[in-house]
């Protein structure tokens, strides 16, 4: 039985949470992400998952997981696209500047999603702009620098992102 590609990020971003066994057969040229980890008879309660999140620190979190494998798998550019995305009648944005850490790279604070991916009429539009996904992908200036810990982010960047697109986030400590 394979995990879910959310419970298969989850691993590889919170490596304390879950399952810490791998599968012995798992080939990394062959078989996908989700695989790799041999899935938990018992998931727990949502409280367990709580209190380990609630007791993290910057340690116990992978930003760029996927590092370590990239003679296996390079790195393709067009990750770095960012704008709307489209499955089916469904579109939504993808904007790769929010999570620049996951690249290897300092957090910088992103452009706001209107000016990194404008409204478009249709989904014709997304089409044809994914065509040319390159021209619109993240630029080394955009990229920044490299981060050394994996966890850097610029000044300024936990205020933004606690009061993102003017909305005040507060968090409750029980």
């Amino acid at each position: 039985m394979w995990l879910s590609l959310l419970q298969a990020w989850v691993h590889h971003h919170f490596r304390g949470m879950g399952s810490k066994d791998v599968w012995a057969r798992y080939q990394e040229d062959r078989d996908p992400r989700a695989m790799l980890f041999v899935p938990l008879s018992g998931l727990g309660t949502p409280d367990q998952y709580k209190n380990h999140l609630d007791a993290l620190d910057l340690t116990g979190i992978v930003m760029a997981p996927y590092g370590e494998n990239r003679e296996t798998r390079p790195f393709e550019w067009v990750s770095l696209y960012y704008g709307w995305l489209r499955y089916g009648d469904r579109m939504v944005r993808y904007l790769p500047e929010q999570v620049l850490r996951q690249f290897g790279r300092v957090q910088t604070i992103p452009r706001h999603p209107v000016e990194s991916s404008p409204p478009v009429t249709n989904l014709g539009e997304i089409t044809l702009r994914f065509q040319h996904a390159l021209d619109y992908a993240l630029t080394l200036e955009q990229l920044g620098h490299r981060a050394v810990c994996g966890v850097e982010a610029v000044d300024g960047y936990i205020p933004h992102l606690l009061t993102f697109n003017g909305v005040i986030y507060t968090f409750r400590i029980t």
